[in-house]
């Protein structure tokens, strides 16, 4: 079996999806039987840092694909062709090429479109409907929580059976670390000193709640003096005026926020041991794999009770059903004042997190393209 990979997403910052498809091609290395052949095609170069995080074997090469522009022009130019020489194409992140007539499977892991803000103007004339019509030119659409399913079938009308469900786990190094002084150092790199933390990783956007996360710790570092920081690892890429919020609510000193840039994904496991919670406060995810990262560490959550992520958390977090700035800080407040409660979330979450790992997420995966490879 050939298998064409569309790895455009591994240009840049690989944030969630490039971290999808770099997991997925980590965890072939050992599945792949002598008869199976990968070719990830790619518009950039893989960086130094990807190639040795990858260490791709001869089963799965790479091919650059010119020019580089970016993503619908590439796929329906630069990519179209040589995929359709393969048994079938895997597109992980979305879309696909127009009218693409071979085998194919896409992963589709949210429909976030669909809530107010979540994107600009522009997109539901670009992306949003590239992504319904990759979807149903399909063969099949792996999806990443039951949640991200019933939205596609209520709002694009796919058949039940053209999806299929396979939940994100974490990797492998995701786990709790007894290292009290790597820890130490954790605290004192962002915040100069031994202080402890808040944690937040992902993008900063409106459809998750940062502004309103910012406001419900100045709410709670107001009401309970808390010595606490707030870390947002992660870039801002729709410029969110954070700097101005956390000075109107004279939290300026109190909270940074990165561009989550990092060569390793292993770099994240000591920063979710270090935090004392972590906080997803989203409107909507199709699922959410930093989530499930801070409970493989055994770090106590906060979550919003809302789609997949919902579905990832509930009952292994502490749980929010109507987000709001009072809400989230008196979650806050009774986890960082009640260590009988965050000692449970912890144990609560680790359970969770060490139950779903990317083995189980590719072996799913590449099931679902063997079997459309073989129709």
């Amino acid at each position: 079996m050939r298998i064409a990979f569309n790895g455009q997403r591994l240009a840049g910052q690989r944030l969630g999806v490039g971290r999808y498809i770099e997991y997925m091609l980590r965890y072939w290395r050992g599945m792949l039987t002598p008869t199976e052949q990968v070719t990830v095609f790619l518009r950039q170069p893989l960086s130094a840092a990807s190639v040795q995080y990858l260490d791709l074997p001869a089963s799965i090469r790479t091919q650059l694909l010119p020019p580089d522009v970016s993503g619908i022009p590439w796929e329906n130019v630069s990519l179209r062709w040589p995929a359709s020489r393969h048994d079938v194409l895997f597109c992980p992140a979305y879309t696909a090429p127009i009218g693409y007539r071979g085998p194919l499977v896409v992963a589709t892991h949210s429909v976030n479109d669909i809530h107010p803000g979540a994107h600009n103007w522009w997109y539901k004339y670009t992306y949003a409907w590239l992504n319904r019509h990759s979807a149903e030119i399909a063969d099949a659409v792996i999806v990443a929580s039951q949640s991200a399913k019933d939205d596609i079938t209520r709002y694009w009308g796919l058949p039940d059976d053209k999806m299929i469900v396979v939940l994100q786990g974490a990797d492998d190094c995701f786990r709790p670390m007894d290292d009290e002084e790597a820890l130490r150092a954790v605290r004192r790199r962002f915040f100069g000193g031994d202080r402890p933390f808040i944690l937040f990783v992902g993008k900063s956007s409106t459809r998750r709640n940062i502004p309103l996360l910012l406001r419900a710790f100045a709410q709670l570092k107001q009401e309970a003096k808390i010595p606490h920081g707030l870390l947002l690892f992660g870039p801002n890429p729709n410029n969110l005026p954070l700097a101005q919020i956390c000075a109107e609510l004279g939290i300026s000193n109190d909270v940074v926020q990165t561009d989550g840039k990092i060569d390793d994904h292993s770099e994240l496991v000591p920063i979710y041991n270090a935090a004392e919670v972590f906080v997803h406060p989203s409107e909507y995810e199709g699922w959410s794999m930093t989530t499930v990262e801070a409970m493989a560490c055994g770090t106590a959550v906060i979550a919003a009770n809302r789609g997949g992520l919902g579905e990832a958390a509930n009952g292994h977090a502490l749980m929010l059903d109507a987000p709001s700035v009072e809400s989230l800080a008196d979650a806050l407040r009774r986890v960082l004042s009640d260590d009988a409660l965050r000692q449970d979330l912890e144990r609560r979450a680790y359970a969770r997190g060490s139950a779903l790992r990317w083995q189980e997420t590719t072996r799913q995966t590449l099931d679902v393209l063997r079997a459309v490879a073989g129709r």
